[in-house]
C-alpha cells in the first residue's frame, strides 16, 4: 500500500513539474501560428495570386476593378480576422502587430493605386507603389521576428 501511495505521489509530482515547465511564449506562439493564423495565411496565399493577376491587367480600368474587387477585400478581410485574434504574451503580440502593419501598409498602397488608376495622378500611383514595396519590407521583418521568437523559445518555423 505504501509503495502504491508513493508511486501515485511521484506520478502527481512528475505531472505537476512537467506542467510547470511549459513555456507560455512558445505555447502562445504555437497557438497563434497553428490555430489562429490559419485563415489569415490562407488569405495571404490568395492575395499573392490576386496581386500577380493585377500585374497582368491589360489597362487601368481592369487594374482598378481587380484591386477594388479582389485585392482590397482580401486585405480588409485579413485585417478583420487579425483584429479578432487574441494573444496571451507581449512577445507574440509584438509579432502579431508587425503582421497587422504589413496588411495596413498593403491596404494603403492598393487604395492609392486604385485612386491613381482613376485620377491618373502620377504622385498617387508612386505613393501606392512605394507603400506596397514598404509592405514587402515589413513582411520580411515580420518573418524574421517570427523566426527569432521561435528560436528563442526552442521552436522552429517551417514554410
Amino acid at each position: 500500500m505504501k509503495k502504491l501511495l508513493a508511486l501515485l505521489l511521484m506520478a502527481v509530482l512528475t505531472l505537476t513539474l512537467l506542467t510547470g515547465c511549459s513555456d507560455p511564449v512558445y505555447d502562445d506562439l504555437s497557438n497563434f501560428l497553428n490555430v489562429q493564423m490559419v485563415e489569415v495565411n490562407a488569405d495571404y496565399e490568395k492575395l499573392k495570386t490576386e496581386i500577380a493577376n493585377v500585374d497582368a491587367a491589360p489597362d487601368d480600368a481592369a487594374l482598378k476593378v481587380a484591386i477594388d474587387t479582389k485585392v482590397l477585400p482580401l486585405i480588409k478581410g485579413s485585417l478583420e480576422k487579425l483584429s479578432a485574434i487574441t494573444v496571451e504574451t507581449e512577445e507574440v503580440k509584438a509579432v502579431k502587430d508587425k503582421y497587422v502593419k504589413v496588411m495596413e501598409t498593403y491596404k494603403e498602397g492598393f487604395e492609392a493605386l486604385s485612386k491613381g488608376c482613376e485620377t491618373q495622378a502620377e504622385e498617387t500611383i508612386t505613393a501606392g507603389t512605394n507603400a506596397i514595396n514598404k509592405a514587402i519590407e515589413l513582411l520580411d521583418e515580420y518573418n524574421k521576428a517570427l523566426e527569432e521568437l521561435a528560436k528563442e523559445h526552442g521552436g522552429e518555423i517551417e514554410y
